[in-house]
């Protein structure tokens, strides 16, 4: 569920720094008059919605159509991987203007996928976005599919990486939980790790991954709690018929998170294209070399 967004050898964390902000207020095309857009130089940009704000950055063919990328599941918000981020999907930055949309930075106690997906929506529009292709991986994957049942017009299409519309196995997330509730990050990384990944790539990985979390605050532990509980409670199967975009489920034959069968479910309700790796797990969007072939390819035919 944890979702690293670019191959480990081209990792990079980049510092934060203070910086003059340009703001820009922009009404949400649901009608809010309290949504801003604030533009930063180091391209890590904010909306802030009422007493939420969502981080977000662009890169890419500002002139091609548009692809919004929905991470997964992380103890730490993705924003500090933005360079790592650009590296790693340069073959869609070619011909596609992308877009990389972070949690809000602080979740109210209760925040299921519906709500995640309401308050993506809104910052998608409050940018000034629509008719989007939606990249969801894992729990982006859930919200993406709850994007598309609230607001069809706002997406042109949905890919689906290691996806799933509801939990069969609840093992990997109850884990998780247990050992973010007991502020344990050692185990918490290890067990990620584990669950994701082949042996053979986190054994590589091994130090990358467990110091991934260094630095986790205890916000950071209230939202992935708040985010494992949302994702352990999300069911929209019944739901998938109302979904008529055009769609791509990629899965792993070893996803020991979700399940594979999981994405011949999605792909059979949604009567998508599939394709499902042999021999990965989980986080074969981080270990497969052609994985972001299938999804240009996808994204070519349908824009």
């Amino acid at each position: 569920m944890v979702h690293w967004t670019s191959s480990f050898k081209t990792m990079k964390f980049i510092k934060l720094i203070l910086t003059a902000f340009l703001l820009v207020t922009a009404g949400c095309a649901s009608g809010s008059k309290e949504d801003t857009v604030i533009m930063n130089e180091n391209g890590i940009n904010t909306v802030k919605m009422d007493d939420r704000e969502m981080g977000w950055f662009r890169f890419g063919n500002e002139n091609g159509p548009k692809v919004i990328i929905l991470p997964g599941l992380s103890l730490k918000s993705v924003m500090g991987s933005k360079d790592a981020v650009i590296a790693g999907y340069s073959l869609l930055a070619a011909d596609y203007d992308v877009y990389l949309f972070d949690r809000v930075r602080v979740m109210p106690e209760t925040y299921d996928i519906e709500a995640m997906a309401d308050d993506t929506l809104r910052a998608v529009k409050a940018i000034g976005l629509e008719n989007v292709n939606v990249m969801g991986v894992s729990q982006g994957a859930m919200i993406g599919l709850m994007m598309e049942l609230k607001d069809p017009d706002a997406v042109n299409s949905l890919m689906l990486c290691s996806a799933s519309s509801r939990i069969h196995d609840r093992s990997a997330l109850e884990t998780w939980k247990k050992l973010a509730e007991e502020r344990n990050l050692p185990a918490l990384m290890e067990s990620f790790g584990e669950y994701v990944y082949t042996p053979s790539f986190f054994e590589q990985y091994k130090d990358l991954i467990l110091a991934s979390g260094n630095g986790a605050t205890e916000q950071n532990y209230k939202n992935f709690i708040t985010a494992v509980e949302g994702t352990l409670a999300f069911d929209c199967y019944d739901r998938l018929k109302d979904i008529h975009c055009p769609s791509l489920v990629i899965g792993a034959s070893e996803d020991r998170v979700l399940g594979v069968q999981a994405s011949y479910d999605l792909a059979q309700e949604l009567h998508s294209e599939i394709f499902i790796y042999e021999g990965y797990g989980h986080g074969v969007y981080d270990e497969a070399p052609d994985y972001l072939t299938h999804i240009k390819q996808f994204l070519d035919k349908v824009n």
